[in-house]
């Protein structure tokens, strides 16, 4: 089992970080590993809510649904996933720094059979991955072009 815990500040208040990174429709736009995100239980998400997500990680199609496992807006949000590679939890927190927000995404996983393996190669690509997808939301976020 590996954890990763990236931290970020944007520019931004905390509702619209909040809001734009828990909204499944953005995910594609900030995580480059993302194809795509779609709720599969009525809107708006919440707790309870299902997510699927279609990935492509070193070229292979890679898909994962989720259960959200905690949702306080504009605080924090976490899931698990149901379906998947390997079982992997990830959580939001959103705090308000004066006009900014500070941003911390933690990610636990468990590689099992051979992905074990190579445990330490898919930790440090989770944690390169979410960083830079992390950068990303605070640059669209902080954009004029930016919208939520």
């Amino acid at each position: 089992m590996f954890t990763i815990t990236e931290r970020i500040d944007i520019g931004k208040d905390r509702e619209e970080v909040f809001a734009f990174l828990t909204d499944p429709a953005n995910r594609a736009r900030w995580d480059a590993s993302v194809v795509s995100e779609e709720l599969l239980t009525p809107p708006p998400v919440k707790e309870g809510s299902a997510i699927r997500t279609r990935m492509s990680v070193m070229g292979r199609p890679i898909a994962f649904d989720w259960r959200v496992t905690e949702f306080q807006a504009p605080r924090a949000m976490a899931a698990t996933t149901t379906s998947g590679t390997m079982p992997t939890s990830l959580r939001f927190t959103f705090a308000e720094q004066d006009g900014w927000c500070r941003v911390t995404a933690t990610i636990e996983a468990s590689p099992a059979g051979m992905l074990r393996l190579v445990e330490p190669i898919v930790a440090q690509t989770a944690s390169s991955t979410l960083a830079a997808g992390l950068a990303r939301a605070r640059e669209l976020l902080e954009s004029d072009s930016s919208s939520t």
